[in-house]
């Protein structure tokens, strides 16, 4: 079994809200090691240094953008951790967009804003054992 207070994230994201954005969301959802990068260029330093379980990435950044950044990692010549599954984010969805995420390896393509029930959706299809959004706990409720 999966356990959310187990799995570690990336986020990937040249807006600082954004990324904070995403970082409370997956909180929410029971993660607590998250990284935070604030372009696709230092991400391919971390993804290769550190096993993620998952990685949520902005589709437009400078510099490098999501594509790049998903190209780089789905390389056969890049280490196993490039096989990490990756939520492509992204504010300007079109069929286009969504397709060519999806043929460079992008897991799942979530469209800003999303909410925390979005992200469970899209975390329930890619781990084994699906996803559920935690309970909130009822007023003086302990949680062991």
């Amino acid at each position: 079994m999966i356990l959310p207070q187990d799995l570690k994230a990336l986020v990937v994201d040249d807006n600082a809200y954004a990324r904070a954005a995403v970082a409370a969301t997956l909180r929410k959802l029971g993660l607590v090691t998250i990284d935070e990068l604030s372009g696709a260029a230092p991400a391919v330093g971390a993804i290769q240094a550190t096993r993620y379980d998952i990685v949520f990435m902005d589709w437009y950044m400078p510099e490098m953008n999501g594509a790049a950044l998903l190209e780089v990692m789905r390389d056969p010549r890049f280490s196993a951790n490039g096989r990490v599954p990756v939520v492509m984010i992204t504010a300007y969805p079109n069929r286009e967009t969504i397709a060519r995420a999806k043929a460079l390896g992008a897991s799942e393509v979530l469209t800003k804003p999303f909410t925390v029930a979005h992200a469970a959706a899209a975390l329930g299809r890619l781990l084994p054992d699906g996803w559920q959004i935690p309970e909130e706990p009822e007023a003086g409720q302990v949680l062991l």
